[in-house]
């Protein structure tokens, strides 16, 4: 029962990083799209928001480039 319970409990932790790295790469499609969207507008509140989507996109690339392991990591 505790064996069993301790290989749950593996497989959760080994596939969790896979959901929140899918969770992020649909945030940074979603962020470019709306990126897209304002483009078209060229308003300065469009502009604006196109800045602050930028700096988000960035924070959520640098999230999933610590979750993702380098190529150098990878043995």
């Amino acid at each position: 029962m505790v064996k069993a319970l301790f290989r749950a409990v593996t497989a959760f932790f080994n596939a969790w990083p896979l959901f929140v790295l899918a969770k992020l790469h649909r945030e940074i499609d979603e962020i470019a799209d709306e990126i897209f969207s304002l483009g078209v507008d060229g308003s300065p509140s469009a502009k604006l928001r196109i800045e602050q989507l930028a700096e988000r996109r960035s924070r959520i690339v640098k999230q999933v480039r610590a979750l993702r392991p380098a190529d150098s990591d990878v043995g």
